[in-house]
């Protein structure tokens, strides 16, 4: 499954679908996104504003946002990610009661929407997505229904890393450096190594107890 996904996202880059450079040749998102250098750019809620300040007057009527496509033509929506950040109460904490209430006080509404007025972020819970700052803004209902079809990243420390790898093959890949075949060989083995000493702690938890 990972091998078509891995293939399918390089064949956009291969066939001219999107232009195959890195962000470090980006110079201005916004600017070349209003110039035509690129129709389509993958962001998240956050960003909105962004587009709002920093795209030119003429294209603010040009521009709108829609949920990921489904590359089977049987569903209706594609698959995105559950990203964003936690709020954590760690086990070995002193001060379990404070934290407790802190978390349930920033998870109200009210500090939900207060949050989404101050960074753009959109809340993680439903019952905020009824504020008016949210509702009249239309770039917001495509974030609202991608949200029905989401997955949570990998819970290892190493995903990070991966991810990263998974990144710098896929490049080398679309730019024809490498073959996908070749890619997803290192691909494997990289992350053969870095789960390696997981899998050993794994297999060994309880053995010095």
């Amino acid at each position: 499954q990972f091998a078509q996904a891995f293939s399918f996202y390089v064949d956009t880059f291969r066939g001219g679908m999107a232009p195959a450079v890195s962000n470090s040749q980006i110079a201005n998102l916004y600017q070349q996104f209003a110039q035509g250098d690129f129709a389509m750019y993958i962001t998240g809620p956050w960003n909105v504003g962004e587009f709002k300040r920093r795209l030119p007057p003429e294209m603010q009527d040009k521009w709108a946002t829609a949920p990921l496509p489904a590359r089977d033509a049987s569903e209706r929506l594609g698959v995105s990610m559950a990203g964003g950040a936690s709020l954590v109460l760690f086990r070995a904490t002193k001060h379990r009661a404070a934290a407790e209430k802190l978390i349930e006080y920033l998870s109200e509404p009210a500090q939900q929407i207060r949050f989404f007025e101050l960074t753009g972020d959109l809340p993680a819970r439903r019952t905020a997505w009824s504020a008016p700052a949210i509702t009249s803004e239309p770039h917001f209902p495509a974030f609202r229904e991608q949200l029905e079809r989401v997955e949570p990243m990998p819970k290892v420390p190493e995903w990070e890393q991966i991810a990263t790898a998974i990144l710098d093959r896929g490049e080398a890949a679309a730019r024809g450096t490498i073959t996908k075949e070749t890619a997803l060989a290192e691909l494997d083995r990289k992350a053969d190594e870095l789960l390696e000493k997981r899998r050993w702690m794994l297999a060994h938890r309880g053995v010095a107890q």
